[in-house]
């Protein structure tokens, strides 16, 4: 049987590949006219893009030639109480005048790196000419008082120059200290470990204490055990030894000195053993020997308590 001629019509536009498919759904059949759109804008953005490379390659060069006429006019220099200043500014006075772009960082460093008293350092270079040097010093924790020339030691154990430091700040003197050489050419020498632990556990308990750290003199480090310290105007040697547990020795010296000397005399005594737990050992300067009881009036020593008189 013949078929009407509209659906062998139909038939014909199915069968034909160059038509699209009538029956397949909307989602996947080609959208021709948003290609042809797509496509027609394509030189419109290459030429967008090509201008804005171009604009950011010009802002590039121009701030490249900017740049280089951009010298060092100014050295910012802050955090520093203890350095001479014109020590830092004649390290640094080479910099000034010259291209900031051939400043090398590591160029200022080393000009910098012989000041014993500089700790650590942040350098930065600023596009209106200044150099800017942010320094940490070291801090100051006693004075070794007999190394030829007095020496600051800092709170690492470093030794360094006083550079007129002791005259602004209160720092109790050592002596016997060892020292060991520079770890570098041209370094600081420093307190040997043995030395400087000891010195900083009886720093601790001075700053812990409640008059001993205002009254103390001078220290004095011994390897025998005989470690002792001054105070102010007195000539007695008061012996901690160097076994620690120095909170608790100056805890019975504040009471021997308030109960014992503050009565008797700040010359009573040559020495005053604070070595032994509950009891203070003292000997007379005219050889006659006295123990007290760290809580109480001056007693009499317990036999074989004794400690021979001692000079230094």
């Amino acid at each position: 049987m013949a078929r009407p001629k509209h659906e062998q019509r139909s038939e014909e536009l199915r069968q034909d590949p160059a038509l699209p498919d009538l029956d397949a759904p909307e989602s996947v059949r080609p959208r021709s006219g948003k290609l042809r759109r797509l496509f027609g804008t394509t030189p419109v953005m290459m030429t967008f893009a090509a201008l804005l490379l171009a604009a950011v390659a010009a802002l590039s060069w121009y701030a490249t030639q900017w740049k280089q006429q951009v010298t060092v006019h100014r050295v910012v220099v802050s955090g520093v109480n203890l350095i001479p200043t014109a020590s830092i500014e004649r390290r640094l006075n080479r910099f000034k005048g010259k291209n900031l772009d051939e400043v090398r960082l590591d160029d200022v460093r080393r000009a910098l790196a012989p000041e014993p008293w500089i700790k650590q350092m942040r350098i930065s270079k600023e596009l209106n000419g200044i150099l800017r040097v942010g320094i940490d010093e070291r801090r100051p924790a006693a004075l070794m008082a007999d190394a030829g020339q007095p020496l600051i030691i800092d709170t690492e154990g470093n030794l360094l120059p006083d550079e007129a430091v002791s005259e602004r700040f209160r720092l109790v003197p050592v002596y016997g200290a060892r020292s060991t050489r520079p770890a570098r050419p041209g370094g600081v020498r420093r307190l040997n470990d043995k030395d400087r632990n000891l010195l900083f556990e009886l720093l601790v308990a001075f700053d812990q204490s409640t008059y001993a750290r205002l009254m103390v003199s001078a220290i004095h480090l011994t390897p025998d055990n005989q470690t002792w310290f001054t105070v102010t105007g007195s000539p007695i040697r008061f012996v901690v030894g160097n076994d620690g547990n120095f909170k608790e020795k100056l805890k019975k010296f504040e009471i021997f000195w308030q109960k014992v000397v503050a009565k008797k005399g700040i010359d009573c005594y040559e020495s005053v053993d604070l070595r032994f737990r509950q009891r203070v050992f003292a000997t007379s300067p005219v050889n006659e020997e006295a123990s007290v009881d760290s809580t109480a009036a001056p007693v009499a020593p317990p036999a074989g308590g004794q400690l021979p008189d001692e000079h230094h």
